[in-house]
């Protein structure tokens, strides 16, 4: 399965944030693996994950708060998260 078709299972549903709890944690980390050994970059899976909270939410605001959070949450388990073989 291609990362992106993972993507959508780290957030539990639709307006919940990026990998915030453990089972969302877990798709997210395999998530991270798939795109690190398909070659894709954080910056290519911050940008998708960056789709989803915006179809939810209007607020400019709030959508920037949120985009960050995530962010954040994506730049831990990127650095944790290995290529297994």
């Amino acid at each position: 399965m291609a990362w992106t078709d993972l993507v959508a299972g780290c957030f539990g549903f639709g307006t919940a944030p990026f990998a915030n709890n453990r089972p969302d944690e877990q798709i997210a980390k395999e998530a991270i693996a798939a795109a690190k050994a398909e070659g894709a970059s954080r910056e290519e899976f911050a940008r998708l994950i960056a789709l989803y909270p915006s179809k939810y939410i209007k607020s400019a605001q709030v959508l920037r708060e949120r985009v960050s959070e995530d962010a954040a949450r994506l730049d831990k388990l990127w650095k944790v998260s290995r290529v297994t073989d």
